[in-house]
């Protein structure tokens, strides 16, 4: 029996040698490292207790970080900033863009805060892009605008009619300038309002006064044309010569830009041609009424040297006449002309600074008396009114100039109506939202309106407080 075990043994040994010898080496495959899987200890139970099956907790998916409103805010800041420099005129595409995306990111601020803070950053950039744009477009407008107001008064001779007015106008033009190179907005900004003012005032003025020396000579020459078809070389030859040459005189003082010495010799050529015309047209009815008369006389003192018979037949002896000796008593006066008395100038004066000075004192004192403004202002027009009756029109038209200041200082103070900031949870009131309520304007646009009348009170327009009470311009 073991014999037989051996032989069996040492016939499988043989056979295993025999096919390691034969067999083909096996390929290796690539094989994928085992992940080894998360172990979950069991808790230890000790004897006597109840085992609690243990549950796999999954993780949560990652939370959703909604848009802020300060978020949304500095983006609706960044389209207000362009706004105060006309952004919308100067880059209206970039704008409607820019509040097509804010729009667009209200509506995804929860949904989808990552699109929405994309839009927002977008909006900011178009913000700032048409800042750049409307800032710069302000600064050529307002240049452009110097220009034009300079050659206005070129156009007019300002330069040459009144050089000391108009230099202080070109000192006023190199100020705005200044600020307006410097980008100092809001300066800049007053800088122009005060060289239009002045500008303005100046051509006015000038305008006025070159009319006025237009007024007499167009005057002049009209009471001279009238003369001469009446014959004033026959009847008022001297006076008639002497109003042409002062007519011809003055004209030379003004094309030599000399307007008061102009004025001064036209209204004594005005005077004078007046009298001319008077004279001419008073010395042909006295002459043919002298002529007359004389006729009379002579028919008189030729009568007064017969002899009569009376109604009762009684015979009447001449009694001759002379009509010379109550002639002699009450002559026939001829007709003459007044003296001429110079004349206070009707030429308005250049005083530039001081017409704007009065103006502003009128508008800031006004805050103790506004209510008096329009009073005053219907005093000084009824003083005006005496003073052109009683034939002073040089202080009639002062009265009148400060009328008007009162009645503009009046204007200035106007109050459409008054709104309280109100303070809300949500939508708490803004300078656009108040602008964008319909018993306002109904136009978020609108807003610096209020600011530019309440800037006193909100020195910036992103700081309004609850209960600070605005007053709401009227729309022109």
């Amino acid at each position: 029996m073991n014999k037989k075990i051996l032989f069996t043994l040492l016939f499988l040994s043989l056979f295993i040698v025999l096919s390691c010898k034969t067999a083909p080496e096996p390929v290796e495959e690539p094989v994928e490292e085992a992940v080894p899987e998360e172990v979950i200890e069991e808790p230890v139970v000790e004897s006597g207790q109840t085992q609690t099956p243990v549950v796999e907790v999954k993780p949560e998916p990652p939370k959703v970080n909604p848009v802020s409103r300060e978020e949304i805010a500095l983006a609706r800041q960044a389209l207000e900033r362009a706004e105060m420099v006309d952004a919308s005129r100067f880059a209206p595409e970039l704008m409607a863009e820019g509040y097509s995306d804010l729009k667009k990111a209200m509506d995804l601020a929860e949904s989808d805060p990552d699109a929405a803070r994309l839009l927002l950053a977008g909006v900011k950039e178009k913000a700032d892009k048409a800042f750049d744009m409307g800032r710069n477009g302000l600064k050529v407008e307002a240049l452009a605008a110097l220009d034009s107001m300079k050659t206005k008064l070129l156009a007019i001779n300002a330069d040459k009619y009144s050089p000391e007015p108009y230099g202080q106008v070109l000192d006023q033009f190199a100020l705005t300038r200044k600020e307006i190179e410097a980008e100092n907005l809001i300066e800049a900004r007053k800088a122009m309002a005060l060289s239009k003012t002045k500008a303005n005032n100046l051509y006015k003025i000038l305008d006025e006064n070159i009319r006025w020396i237009g007024i007499l000579e167009r005057d002049s020459k009209a009471y001279l044309s009238d003369a001469e078809a009446e014959e004033a070389y026959l009847w008022a030859d001297e006076e008639f010569n002497q109003a042409g040459f002062l007519l011809s005189q003055g004209m030379i003082q003004f094309r030599q830009y000399d307007l008061k010495g102009s004025e001064s010799t036209l209204k004594e050529a005005k005077f004078r041609a007046k009298n001319t015309l008077y004279l001419t047209r008073v010395r042909k009815q006295q002459a043919d009424n002298d002529a007359r008369l004389m006729q009379i006389q002579m028919e008189l003192e030729e009568a007064s040297t017969l002899m009569i018979q009376t109604e009762t037949g009684a015979i009447k002896e001449a009694s001759p006449w002379s009509g010379s000796d109550y002639l002699d008593k009450n002559p026939l006066l001829d007709a003459k002309t007044e003296d001429y008395e110079a004349e206070d100038s009707e030429l308005i004066e250049y005083d530039l600074t001081k017409v704007i000075e009065e103006e502003e004192e009128e508008i800031v004192s006004s805050s103790d008396g506004v209510s008096t403004l329009l009073e005053k202002a219907k005093d000084l027009w009824q003083q005006a009114i005496a003073e052109r009756n009683a034939g002073n029109y040089g202080k009639s038209k002062e009265l009148l100039t400060q009328a008007e200041a009162y009645i503009r200082a009046y204007k200035a103070n106007a109050v459409g109506k008054t709104y309280t900031v109100v303070y809300r949870k949500e939508k708490t009131d803004c300078l656009w939202r108040i602008a964008e309520f319909k018993e306002i304007y109904n136009d978020p646009f609108l807003w610096p309106k209020i600011w530019q009348r309440n800037q006193k009170a909100i020195p910036n327009p992103d700081l309004i407080y609850p209960g600070q009470v605005l007053i709401i311009p009227p729309v022109e």
